[in-house]
């Protein structure tokens, strides 16, 4: 009888710990450091030209698998990177025989298991590196003089990337304001022979100040900031010739001639792969016409005109061309609706369309050593999902490797027989696979466990609901842990819907932590993806054009519309919450439909677009000259006004992207209209708050819309 007491009492306090385990609050301090990672496979990568994939073992031992066969061999033990002061934790591929080392920097050569040379980088790397070619022992670094290219031709000696400078000038860094899929300033020759490089000279544009008040008398720091119908800069692209630059210990450089009348955005930059030409993609002012040019190297000559795309809209040119073996390449268009790949033969011919469906390509990892196949990612059928494909470049067969729905990361080996397949989904916080070329999964390497098991986490469902127009707009709803369906609560709709995005994804936590925390403390989290987002067409996303916020502010008004169909939804408690193109959207919708929503909060809204700059702002506006009734109508001064509910707004005041002006005009203006707003300036950051400081921001947005409302 005691046994069988003492049996119960244990069962009981075990039920009783395990209820209290589940139960926890996310520790947002704890997420940043570290606490909900999900498990990884560190140094996780394949040995060059191989068929191997390398990792870490518990012991931080290099070791090597074979994809096919399975067998596993020792790459280099830790005793001896240790005895070199290596971290492993920080190698990476140069061949099949060499690792480069970023902590310290070092190349190592291994052979057999030992360690047969070594090559010290690391007085000459000791500034900021931003570009590097391992295998040609090329680096860019940067420092508060410039941008420097280092290169074994002379043992590492820094040389000047461009001499020519002066006021305003920069050059080896993002121009364009990081727009077209620019997101370096420098490319280095596929044989490390040329560094192609950005020079932009922004002294044409006006300076835009910011206010530094941490000095005892604040003081003024300005940027350069191209708003929407003004004067934009001016660039050029140079080509740094690393040989004779070494040879003669100074900067051997020129200048493509390339002419503002074909375009004054220059993007997409490549080179060939014999090095004898290089291709940019021009843009024009109103992002309506591009053209891919081809230039002689040497010369900087203009070669041809290879494609002219033209679009009512706009056209958006963001991936670079992929070269065949043949000399013919693979361009990315959404001509057809879609973005897919195209051939094209060195002159500009086309000879066919390699993708078609209707579909985009996200993401191409390139071709078999037969190129017989291409290798992509695509959401197919549901945009939520990214799917492994390839298709085969006669026949256009196109293959998914692989049926798991959900979201798909793949790592491929440079034969692509195989690929390592980072997968999750809404239920799955990670799987990693060894997967073969025609899908089939070879080993399952690590199922992670959910990081938030001890955590009362809600019920997330993906779905679509359908607008007036007959178009699906993809959900995602949060409900909070252990909800009573027969109680009312309140909602929290998370809106951000600009071009470029999309939140609602089949992935893990595709909310993030915050959105997962308020769940937590009672809320129905929703977040809807509307026209103008990204992974549905050309058309849903280019509808806005010359509109904002008119269609999306539609969709979404959809979406509130789902939920006060909810019966456990309090249409009375609905709160909004976004930051900058989602804080524009937020300001749009509680003065568009002031009845609708019972508190909101934002942060760095854009509140007249006429204040923003020209790469984004004119893609999806023209100039306020050419559409001024598309920004009187997106003007949220002229309609601060209606404003109801209570407002919090948020800004930082260092922001390089939507500059301080628009919140703090939006607060003379509430003035002005007599409309009280919760006003908090983040001082010392910039777009956003990153880091663990951002654990301030969330608790400010939590409290706010528990105490309007909970009534808290």
């Amino acid at each position: 009888m005691f046994k069988k007491i003492t049996f119960t009492l244990f069962c009981l306090l075990l039920s009783c710990f395990c209820l209290f385990a589940q139960n926890e609050i996310i520790d947002l301090e704890g997420y940043w450091a570290g606490q909900y990672m999900a498990d990884r496979i560190y140094g996780l990568s394949w040995q060059p030209g191989t068929d191997n994939y390398a990792y870490l073992d518990d012991d931080m031992n290099i070791k090597l698998v074979n994809a096919k066969n399975g067998k596993e061999t020792m790459f280099l033990t830790n005793e001896k990177m240790k005895a070199n002061n290596l971290n492993p934790r920080s190698f990476s591929w140069i061949d099949a025989n060499t690792l480069y080392f970023s902590r310290p920097s070092m190349i190592v050569k291994v052979e057999k298991g030992n360690i047969t040379s070594t090559t010290d980088l690391a007085e000459q790397t000791t500034d900021d590196v931003i570009d590097q070619s391992i295998k040609n022992k090329l680096f860019i670094v940067k420092n508060e003089e410039g941008v420097f290219v280092k290169s074994v031709k002379n043992n590492y000696k820094p040389i000047l990337i461009c001499p020519d400078t002066g006021k305003c000038i920069t050059f080896g860094e993002s121009v364009h304001r990081s727009e077209w899929g620019i997101n370096e300033g420098q490319y280095i020759s596929p044989n490390g022979n040329y560094v192609a490089f950005y020079r932009m000279d922004e002294s044409m544009v006006e300076d835009y100040p910011l206010v530094n008040t941490g000095t005892p008398i604040a003081t003024v720091e300005y940027m350069k900031y191209p708003m929407a119908g003004r004067n934009s800069h001016k660039v050029t692209l140079g080509i740094y010739d690393v040989a004779k630059s070494c040879e003669q210990n100074k900067t051997v450089y020129h200048y493509i001639k390339t002419d503002v009348a074909d375009g004054e955005f220059l993007t997409n930059v490549t080179f060939s792969p014999d090095e004898k030409y290089i291709f940019i993609t021009h843009l024009n002012r109103g992002q309506n016409h591009s053209k891919l040019i081809k230039y002689d190297l040497q010369t900087g000559n203009k070669v041809k005109v290879l494609i002219e795309e033209k679009d009512s809209r706009y056209v958006e040119p963001l991936q670079r061309i992929i070269f065949l073996k043949n000399g013919n390449f693979l361009y990315n268009s959404d001509r057809d609706g879609w973005k897919h790949l195209y051939m094209y033969d060195m002159n500009g011919n086309l000879i066919k369309k390699v993708t078609e469906g209707r579909y985009d390509v996200v993401e191409v990892f390139g071709l078999d050593a037969k190129e017989e196949y291409l290798y992509f990612t695509a959401p197919l059928e549901k945009p939520v999902n990214q799917y492994v494909c390839k298709v085969n470049m006669k026949s256009g067969e196109l293959t998914r490797l692989g049926d798991a729905d959900g979201v798909h990361y793949p790592i491929f080996s440079d034969s692509k027989n195989y690929f390592v397949d980072y997968f999750t989904n809404v239920t799955t916080p990670r799987v990693i696979s060894l997967v073969s070329n025609k899908g089939k999964t070879m080993k399952v390497l690590k199922t992670s466990k959910n990081p938030y098991a001890d955590c009362a986490m809600g019920e997330t469902k993906i779905f679509p609901i359908v607008n007036k127009h007959g178009d699906s707009l993809w959900c995602r709803l949060i409900t909070p842990p252990n909800m009573d369906k027969s109680k009312k609560y309140p909602v929290l709709i998370y809106v951000y819907g600009g071009p470029h995005s999309q939140l609602v994804t089949n992935s893990f936590v595709s909310g993030g932590v915050f959105l997962e925390y308020m769940a937590q403390q009672g809320y129905i989290i929703f977040t809807l993806d509307n026209r103008g987002t990204q992974c549905r067409g050309a058309e849903f996303e280019k509808c806005i054009h010359r509109q904002l916020g008119v269609l999306e502010m539609e969709d979404q008004m959809c979406g509130v519309e789902y939920l006060k169909s909810l019966p456990y939804v309090d249409a009375n408690r609905i709160g909004l919450d976004g930051w900058s193109f989602g804080g524009f959207m937020t300001l749009s919708l509680i003065t568009e439909h002031p009845e609708t929503f019972k508190a909101a909060s934002c942060g760095g809204p854009v509140v007249n677009w006429a204040w923003y700059e020209v790469m984004y702002g004119e893609r999806y506006m023209d100039t306020p000259e050419e559409n001024p009734d598309g920004y009187a109508n997106a003007n949220l001064l002229t309609k601060i006004k209606n404003v109801k509910c209570p407002l919090l707004v948020m800004h930082g005041c260092q922001d390089h992207t939507v500059v301080w002006q628009h919140t703090l005009e939006l607060m003379r203006q509430a003035v002005t209209d007599g409309i009280e707003i919760e006003y908090f300036p983040y001082t010392a950051y910039d777009h956003n708050v990153i880091g663990p400081e951002r654990v301030h921001l969330w608790h400010k947005i939590e409290h706010f819309h528990n105490q309007n409302l909970k009534g808290e």
